[in-house]
């Protein structure tokens, strides 16, 4: 299993899952596998269950619990800037809002782009 690629998301509730996933799979043989209390640890989070509460569309990211969550997820500063963008993009209800938030995602990642080719 490969890590999932922050860039090949449009719903970062998805990317959050497929995270979760694969630091599980990376565990599963471990005396403790991965959990939901582990990445709340590593986000400074008190509720053990806020990942799952996000994941399933029961929470919303605030902007200072999606730094809290990049810190976890071991992002840099330009993966965190897009993970922000991606949390905004994905909670935004107005469409012209949502247009601004993928205009920036497309800037970002096309430049990452451009620096890794």
């Amino acid at each position: 299993m490969e890590k999932p690629s922050l860039s090949a998301y449009t719903d970062f509730r998805e990317y959050l899952k497929d995270y979760f996933s694969y630091r599980r799979y990376l565990t599963a043989k471990d005396l403790r596998p991965y959990s939901y209390s582990d990445f709340s640890a590593a986000a400074d989070i008190k509720s053990p269950n806020y990942l799952k509460m996000i994941i399933e569309g029961q929470r919303n990211l605030s902007p200072d619990m999606a730094k809290k969550f990049a810190r976890a997820l071991k992002l840099d500063k330009d993966q965190t800037t897009e993970f922000e963008i991606l949390v905004l993009y994905g909670q935004e209800k107005d469409p012209l809002n949502r247009n601004k938030f993928v205009k920036k995602l497309s800037e970002i990642r096309s430049t990452k782009a451009l620096d890794q080719g």
